[in-house]
C-alpha cells in the first residue's frame, strides 16, 4: 500500500448514534439511523482557516466551536432533548469548568493555608478519578466508545494510507488509539489545571478567579501539547503513552457497520469537492466490490437513476461531470451492494418493472411480473375484443400489473382486482393511479373469490353481477421446489409462490368459485408453470361446466397460458 502524501488534518467527535467530522473543507455529521445513513455537511469559514493558524487561540476557539456544533448532537443522539440549543450547550459545559475550578478551592478553605495547595490538587485528581470510573462503569456509552473507536480507525487510515487503499478491510486493521484523541487533550488540561493550583496566592476568591482565566488558557495549552506530541517519531513518542491510557477506556472495537459509516463521513470530509463524479464513483465500486463478480453497467446506472431521480441516458452523458453527493453516494452503496451480495431483484430495489409498455411500482410486497405473463394479457384483450367482454375479475392480483394491463388497452367497462393481501393491495392501488386506471380499476381484498361472491350474493339481480372474465396468475410452484429456487426469486413473497404440495391448490380452488362469479359462457384464463398443462387439462375434464378452449405457449416454447370457457351445465 502507498503512503498517504497529504497531510491535512482531521478531527472527530463521536455520538451515541454516528460521528461529527471536521477537516479545513467542511464538517459532516455522519448518523446511523435504524434504516439509514444520513449525513448532514456545514461548509468551514474563511475566517475559521485564518484562526487555525494561530497557537493557542485556534486551540481555544477551536474546543468552544467543537463543543458548540457538536454536543447539541452529542446530547440530542443520547436521547436527551433539554440542552440542544448552542448557547444552552456552551454554558452547561462552562459550569462543569466553573465547578471543576471551584469545588476545589471551596474544599481546601477547610484547611489549613499550608496544605491547600495540597488538597486543591488531590481533589482535582479526584475529580479526574471519578470521571474515568463514570466513563468505565456507565453501559449506556460502550456505543459510544464503539463509535469513538471507528473515528481513531479511519482518521489513522487516512493518515497512513492512500485513498483508495482505504477500504473497510483496511480500515478495520487500523489502531481504535489515536494521538490527537480528545481524551488525551482532556488528560493535558487536567495536568496544567493541576499545576495551575500552585500559582502563590493566598486569598480563594482572586485565586479562583485567576484560575477560571487560566483554565481558558490551558484549553490552548494543552490543544498545542496534543498537536505537538503527535507529531514525535519513535522512540520519542513514547510520551504520548501516558496520556493514551486513558483510550483504554474510551474506545472500543466497532462492528463493521459503524466503521462503514465513518469511512463515508471521513470520505465526504475530506475531498476537495462536495461530493465525487459519477465515472470516479462506478469504477472506484467497481475496483473495490465487483473485482470476482459479473456486472453489467447497466444495472449500475439503473440503481443510480433511482438514486438521484435523474434520466439514465442523460447520467450516462454526463458521467464525467455530474457531482454524486455523499448522501446519495451512500445511498447508492447500500443499494448496489443489496443488488449484488444480498441477491435483491433489481426491480425491488429501482421500484420500477415495464409490463406489457407499462410502468409499474413493485417491492418486496408483490411478485414482479414477467414478459411470460404478457401472453396472458394478449389472450384476455383478444378474447375480450372478440366477445365484447365488460366486466373482469384479476384474481391473485399483485402489483396489479395483468389486470391494468388488460384494462388500460381494451374497451372493458369494469375491472376488480383481487388478492388476500392487504399490503398488495396497496402496491396495486398505487399503480392504477401511476397508469390513471382509476375510472376503471377498483380493488377487492378477498381469499381468493370468496368476497366477490358474497358481493354478488348481495344483489337483487345478483345474475346481472357475475363477471364476464377472469384471469389468474395463482401461486403454482410446489412447496419443495422453493427452498432450491434462485437466491432472487427467493425475495419475492411466498404468498404469491407457494402452490402447495403438488402446486395445484389454488387451481382446483378458483375453478370451484369460479361457477359462482362468472357468466354463463364466461371465460376463465390461468398462468400455469411449464410442466402443469396435462394436470390443468384433468382439472378442467373432471369438471363438466368447463370447456378447455385452448393453451399458449410462451416466448420460451414453454406452456404457459389456459383458457377455458364456463359453460354452466
Amino acid at each position: 500500500m502507498n503512503k498517504k502524501k497529504n497531510k491535512m488534518k482531521v478531527g472527530g467527535v463521536a455520538l451515541f448514534d454516528g460521528i461529527i467530522f471536521t477537516s479545513e473543507y467542511r464538517q459532516v455529521i455522519a448518523k446511523q439511523y435504524s434504516d439509514r445513513v444520513r449525513c448532514q455537511i456545514n461548509s468551514i469559514t474563511k475566517d475559521n482557516r485564518i484562526i487555525n493558524k494561530i497557537p493557542i487561540l485556534r486551540g481555544i476557539l477551536g474546543i468552544g466551536n467543537q463543543i458548540g456544533n457538536a454536543a447539541p448532537d452529542f446530547i440530542k443522539s443520547s436521547g436527551e432533548e433539554s440542552y440542544n440549543e448552542k448557547n444552552n450547550t456552551l454554558l452547561l459545559y462552562a459550569i462543569l469548568i466553573i465547578l471543576c475550578i471551584t469545588v476545589p478551592i471551596i474544599i481546601s478553605a477547610f484547611f489549613k493555608q499550608e496544605i491547600r495547595n495540597v488538597i486543591q490538587l488531590l481533589i482535582v485528581f479526584i475529580e479526574f478519578l471519578l470521571y474515568v470510573v463514570a466513563l468505565k462503569s456507565i453501559s449506556d456509552f460502550n456505543i459510544l466508545f464503539m463509535y469513538h473507536g471507528a473515528e481513531h480507525k479511519v482518521v489513522n487510515s487516512f493518515e497512513n494510507l492512500d485513498m483508495k487503499d482505504m477500504t473497510l478491510e483496511n480500515v478495520k486493521k487500523q489502531s481504535r488509539f489515536h494521538k490527537r484523541c480528545g481524551g488525551n487533550f482532556i488528560v493535558y488540561f487536567v495536568i496544567l489545571t493541576m499545576l495551575s493550583l500552585f500559582i502563590p496566592i493566598d486569598n480563594l476568591v482572586i485565586k479562583t478567579i485567576v484560575l477560571f482565566f487560566l483554565a481558558v488558557l490551558n484549553v490552548g495549552m494543552a490543544y498545542e501539547i496534543v498537536n505537538i506530541f503527535s507529531k514525535l517519531k519513535k522512540p520519542f513518542d513514547i510520551i504520548n503513552y501516558p496520556a493514551t491510557v486513558i483510550q483504554l477506556f474510551t474506545t472500543k472495537e466497532p462492528t463493521d457497520k459503524m466503521l462503514k459509516l465513518a469511512l463515508y463521513g471521513i470520505l465526504g470530509t475530506t475531498r476537495e469537492k462536495n461530493g465525487i463524479i459519477l465515472n470516479d464513483y462506478i469504477q472506484k465500486y467497481i475496483n473495490e466490490k465487483l473485482k470476482d463478480i459479473n456486472y453489467d453497467k447497466q444495472d449500475i446506472y439503473s440503481i443510480l437513476e433511482y438514486v438521484t431521480g435523474i434520466d439514465i441516458n442523460k447520467l450516462m452523458l454526463n458521467k464525467d461531470s455530474y457531482l454524486l453527493s455523499l448522501n446519495n453516494e451512500i445511498k447508492a452503496d447500500i443499494l448496489l451492494d443489496k443488488y449484488y451480495f444480498e441477491k435483491y431483484p433489481l426491480q425491488y430495489i429501482t421500484h420500477k418493472q415495464y409490463f406489457y409498455n407499462e410502468k409499474y411500482y413493485v417491492d418486496e410486497n408483490v411478485l414482479i411480473p414477467r414478459s411470460d405473463s404478457e401472453i396472458l394479457v394478449e389472450k384476455a384483450i383478444e378474447y375480450i375484443n372478440k366477445e365484447n367482454l365488460k366486466n373482469i375479475v384479476d384474481l391473485c392480483t399483485g402489483s396489479g400489473a395483468l389486470g391494468i394491463s388488460i384494462a388500460k388497452n381494451s374497451d372493458i367497462n369494469k375491472m376488480t382486482l383481487i388478492d388476500i393481501s392487504s399490503q398488495a393491495l396497496k402496491i396495486a392501488k398505487k399503480n392504477i393511479r401511476l397508469n390513471n386506471m382509476d375510472d376503471k380499476v377498483s380493488i377487492l381484498q378477498s381469499n381468493l373469490l370468496e368476497n366477490k361472491i358474497v358481493e354478488i350474493k348481495k344483489q337483487e339481480e345478483y345474475e346481472d353481477k357475475k363477471v364476464d372474465m377472469i384471469v389468474s396468475n395463482p401461486p403454482y410452484i410446489k412447496t419443495d421446489v422453493l427452498s432450491s429456487l434462485d437466491e432472487e426469486v427467493k425475495k419475492e413473497p411466498k404468498l404469491a409462490l407457494d402452490g402447495g404440495k403438488d402446486g395445484l391448490d389454488f387451481y382446483n380452488k378458483i375453478i370451484e368459485e369460479s361457477k359462482k362469479v362468472l357468466k354463463p359462457n364466461g371465460i376463465l384464463i390461468f398462468e400455469i408453470g411449464y410442466d402443469q398443462l396435462n394436470d390443468l387439462k384433468n382439472i378442467i375434464g373432471k369438471n363438466n361446466e368447463y370447456k378447455l378452449l385452448e393453451s399458449v405457449k410462451d416466448y420460451g416454447g414453454n406452456d404457459r397460458v389456459v383458457i377455458c370457457r364456463f359453460l354452466d351445465k
